[in-house]
């Protein structure tokens, strides 16, 4: 395994990052604007846009949004996709050094909350938002993890030194700032993807610890996962998804 730091791998795969990732459920989008109660002037932060997954549904409906990344392919990627988007700013830099010139009235973090130093990312967060501001952590998740091709690929990963690995934490109720924020209301959007063994191959190199897999240990893997789906599962691999919303608002 490289000892790169894992949170700085996306960028060497933002086009692809772009390709196969998933964006978001359109309920969890519409109920994160319903419920912190967004008008036309209000203003987003986003920590850790990527390639913009998130920023979008946020953009097409006029928001004035601030993206913060440390990745500037990914940014890149962002730019070009939303330039017909005035509304939207991108800073190449991480949360932890910004220097905000304004306070906001939402924070939006998707599938990217649990990078940013647990010292830092609810003390932060408070100072940035206005009064009564909202912070909305969301993700998606593998769910259903131990039936069928996830049981039976389980000997590949032991294999070549990989072993999947749970989900990170995002929140901790002892975590330095987070007593600023009201109890969160969460949410779940459970939904499904079906990818050929081609398309799975791809998802799985925007993965961290895959991209920092040795070549020789990640070109095994990739086969052996390829010839399980081929054999086993008709070229076919279903994926259950769950995104989760944890939404908090200043006290």
């Amino acid at each position: 395994m490289s000892n790169a730091n894992p949170r700085t791998t996306f960028n060497t795969a933002a086009t692809l990052y772009e390709e196969v990732r998933p964006g978001y459920p359109e309920k969890l989008i519409q109920d994160v604007v319903d419920l912190s109660g967004l008008n036309d002037h209000s203003r987003i932060l986003e920590v850790g846009c990527g390639t913009g997954k998130a920023t979008q549904s946020f953009a097409e409906r006029g928001y004035a949004l601030v993206c913060l990344d440390i990745g500037a392919d990914l940014i890149a990627v962002a730019q070009e996709k939303l330039k017909a988007y005035p509304n939207v700013t991108f800073v190449k830099t991480a949360f932890e050094e910004w220097k905000p010139e304004w306070s906001f009235d939402l924070i939006i973090s998707a599938t990217a909350f649990h990078w940013i130093d647990p010292q830092v990312r609810y003390l932060k967060a408070s100072e940035v938002l206005e009064s009564n501001g909202f912070l909305a952590v969301f993700s998606n998740q593998h769910v259903r993890k131990e039936e069928g091709f996830f049981a039976e690929v389980q000997s590949l990963y032991d294999r070549y030194y990989l072993p999947l690995t749970p989900n990170r934490p995002t929140h901790t109720a002892n975590l330095p700032g987070v007593e600023a924020f009201h109890s969160p209301i969460r949410r779940v959007y459970p939904w499904i993807q079906t990818y050929s063994s081609e398309q799975y191959i791809k998802v799985l190199n925007t993965y961290s610890d895959h991209i920092a897999l040795p070549d020789k240990n990640k070109q095994l893997l990739f086969e052996g996962i390829v010839n399980l789906i081929e054999t086993k599962y008709d070229g076919k691999l279903t994926k259950h998804y769950a995104a989760f919303l944890d939404l908090r608002k200043t006290k």
